[in-house]
């Protein structure tokens, strides 16, 4: 895994410095500056198999699952699952989830997946130690993050159906 490229302003803060070559976009750029200065530390150790716990990357369009698994698989030695409708995982029962979640640290998904799963207790929250909603800005009405939101986050509000 590269280091982040880091400088110092005039006051001693740290900055990350942008990587014209990454594939980081700007406002990712900024949480990790943010994450970076205020001392937080990602604790990847605990995400390592056999550890029950797993890193949920939500991304809204099919074509990005393997984008951004790929970008995973790239710079991390993380274990990356990619998951979407066509591969049929809406047929998959309780032990074929298992098995992915016993091989992977990190499921790259979109919402209406890891939606059927919580709905079906495949996956529960509790599991999911880091939860990445890409571009839930968009997410208004039942889109699958805000009933992910409602339904599983905040349990004493209901997704209408």
């Amino acid at each position: 895994m590269e280091e982040a490229l880091m400088e110092m302003d005039h006051y001693n803060h740290t900055h990350v410095v942008p990587d014209t070559l990454s594939f980081a976009r700007s406002y990712q750029l900024e949480a990790l500056d943010r994450v970076i200065r205020e001392n937080t530390i990602v604790y990847a150790h605990h995400l390592r198999k056999p550890s029950p716990y797993i890193v949920v990357f939500l991304v809204p369009k099919v074509v990005l699952v393997s984008q951004q698994a790929t970008a995973l698989r790239n710079h991390t030695d993380l274990k990356v699952g990619m998951y979407w409708g066509d591969m049929g995982v809406d047929f998959w029962d309780k032990a074929t989830w298992e098995n992915e979640l016993g091989k992977h640290e990190v499921l790259v998904m979109t919402p209406a997946i890891l939606l059927d799963c919580l709905r079906h207790s495949f996956i529960k929250l509790n599991m999911i130690k880091v939860l990445i909603m890409d571009e839930c800005h968009h997410a208004a009405g039942k889109h699958p993050y805000v009933c992910i939101m409602i339904e599983f986050y905040h349990r004493q509000l209901r997704c209408v159906t």
